[in-house]
């Protein structure tokens, strides 16, 4: 199988935010992992495991401190790569005075896509976020849950080939993860790799191909999703098992 993500060895350490100490904090920890075309990929972790840094160095918007990413067989920095790879961030925000619609067009232009296609291009997004019927809606009058949607037609409205999402389940509530999970399966099976963050461990149970644990910046574990059940039993208990003491060895 054809790997979209190949990571090496990457490290991330960032100095201590008190002036006067000295110390470095270790983001993420010599980390080796390989992500394959068309899964669904999902990174565990505590809050403060150092997910959401290892997600910004994939994505460019941190350097590593040593090691590397190659992304879609090449380097994050090359537009052309750029170009084919979508992003949800965990706090999505676009200005409430803004209707549905008017987000999408604006993020069309920043795209780049062509003025005869941008329109049905829209149309085809709301469509796959379920939001066709709140085009018109401002976003001041949406429900946290339909901002994230909006969030994810903004992530895919280039077609991107690979998607990142951050905690794309955080604060939502039962029917805003069904919701979710429906377009994160739809878009799988139109050919999209997908890898996100979370430690909603019963959503991940119910989407990913594959699941890594990262515990205080190491990898403690990496493996398909089914053989993590069929050894542990759950996802509650696979996870706990891989960042108690001695667990990811």
């Amino acid at each position: 199988m054809e790997n979209v993500i190949e990571i090496k060895g990457l490290t991330k350490i960032y100095n201590a935010l008190d002036f006067w100490k000295h110390d470095k904090v270790t983001g993420v920890d010599n980390i080796s992992l390989n992500i394959q075309k068309g899964e669904v990929f999902g990174l565990l972790g505590l809050n403060g495991a150092g997910k959401t840094t290892l997600m910004k160095v994939m994505l460019g918007l941190l350097k590593p401190t040593s090691g590397g990413v190659r992304i879609l067989g090449g380097s994050i920095d090359d537009t052309a790569v750029r170009a084919r790879i979508g992003y949800l961030s965990e706090l999505p925000y676009f200005p409430k005075y803004l209707k549905v619609r008017e987000v999408l067009d604006y993020f069309a232009e920043l795209l780049g896509i062509p003025e005869n296609i941008k329109k049905a291009r829209i149309e085809e997004v709301l469509n796959i976020v379920r939001l066709d019927a709140k085009s018109d809606t401002k976003v001041g009058g949406l429900s946290k849950g339909m901002q994230g949607r909006l969030g994810l037609a903004q992530a895919v409205l280039n077609d991107p080939d690979l998607l990142f999402m951050d905690e794309p389940m955080s604060g939502l509530d039962p029917l805003g993860y069904k919701e979710t999970r429906d377009i994160i399966i739809d878009l799988n099976k139109r050919g999209k790799t997908i890898f996100f963050n979370s430690h909603i461990l019963s959503e991940v149970e119910k989407i990913c191909h594959s699941v890594a644990v990262l515990h205080k910046g190491a990898l403690a574990d990496v493996r398909p999703l089914d053989g993590a059940i069929k050894e542990f039993g759950s996802m509650e208990a696979y996870f706990i098992n891989k960042i108690q003491p001695g667990g990811g060895e």
